[in-house]
């Protein structure tokens, strides 16, 4: 489904601005290829350097499968990269790519030697996959591009049905297991995982202007944008301290309502692993539901700590992790 891991980096593939654009042609450019082995290769590279939600290079992913992994994910990461990678201020110019991108799904007798369009093609043939999971994941890239504050939960919940659900579908799709049942069980563990996501990343959002708390939920707690997005002023890089004293109490009640919503989804999204015979992916599934409960628990446990540093999973919690893993794969 959607790890928390990190896969191993080869060489580094670095993409500047026009290599990003070139990767949104038909013909890709420089980069473009001749053959499905060397699309493949390329996809490979590329997910192979970066870690996301992603199970990339994981050993419990069966060989025949590991290519269309590297497929998914190229596409996922070229488009995650023009959403955030570009300059803040090419808001058009990334729109004008993602929907480049979104034309050559559409189209793909005029894909012409793009690498990551051309193996994905190919994964969507052999796996008779539709199109529409890759347009909702373009939909999240361009709300990527053009950031705006979630007003109810609803609006978070959208979101996360188009940057992480969609994930799940295209993971049990590979394997052949994606149901109509196992569907809403699937998009809940993938919501789980982008919100837990959310929380831990406070740090690193705040910083940079993003707020993704909704706003009726912080008009609930008597807690407004303004007051989290100063904390860190213009240019700071900790949070002010008097600063903090004042929302510490009015945050955690906040998060603590996050934190409840967020482990509901994970309680619901449980019962998909019964229903998934396949023992290498409920083993991966059971490895990532009990990865996000544990990030989601030792955010929580920060309270309003979470503020000033990022919480991650460590070396010193692989047994707790490894345990949880296997209560939940067992059932």
């Amino acid at each position: 489904m959607c790890a928390i891991r990190q896969a191993q980096p080869h060489k580094q593939m670095k993409f500047s601005t026009d290599d990003l654009l070139a990767l949104t042609t038909p013909d890709g450019g420089r980069f473009r290829t001749h053959s499905h082995t060397e699309s493949y290769a390329f996809a490979r590279q590329l997910a192979m350097q970066h870690y996301e939600n992603f199970p990339v290079g994981s050993v419990l992913i069966p060989r025949p499968l590991q290519q269309h992994f590297y497929s998914l994910y190229a596409f996922s990461r070229l488009a995650d990269d023009i959403a955030d990678e570009l300059s803040e201020n090419a808001t058009e110019t990334k729109f004008v790519a993602l929907g480049a991108l979104e034309q050559m799904l559409l189209h793909p007798d005029d894909v012409r030697g793009n690498p990551i369009l051309s193996a994905l093609h190919e994964t969507m043939r052999v796996k008779a996959m539709p199109v529409q999971p890759f347009q909702r994941l373009l939909t999240a890239f361009r709300m990527d591009s053009a950031f705006k504050q979630a007003e109810t939960f609803a609006d978070l919940e959208f979101y996360c049905d188009h940057s992480a659900n969609p994930v799940g579908e295209l993971v049990l799709r590979l394997f052949d297991l994606y149901t109509p049942d196992r569907a809403p069980l699937s998009d809940a563990v993938c919501t789980g995982l982008q919100l837990a996501n959310f929380w831990q990343d406070f740090s690193r959002d705040l910083p940079i202007g993003r707020v993704f708390i909704p706003q009726s939920v912080l008009v609930e707690c008597g807690l407004e944008s303004a007051e989290l997005l100063a904390l860190y002023g213009n240019t700071a890089q900790e949070p002010d301290e008097e600063a903090l004293k004042l929302v510490k109490e009015r945050f955690f009640h906040a998060f603590t309502l996050l934190f409840h919503k967020t482990k509901s989804y994970f309680a619901f999204g449980k019962g998909l692993l019964p229903t998934i015979t396949h023992k290498r992916l409920r083993a991966e599934l059971a490895l990532t539901i009990a990865g996000g409960e544990q990030i989601l628990a030792k955010a929580y446990r920060s309270q309003h700590r979470i503020l000033l540093h990022r919480v991650s999973l460590s070396k010193w919690d692989a047994p707790s992790l490894l345990a949880r893993s296997i209560r939940l794969f067992v059932g």
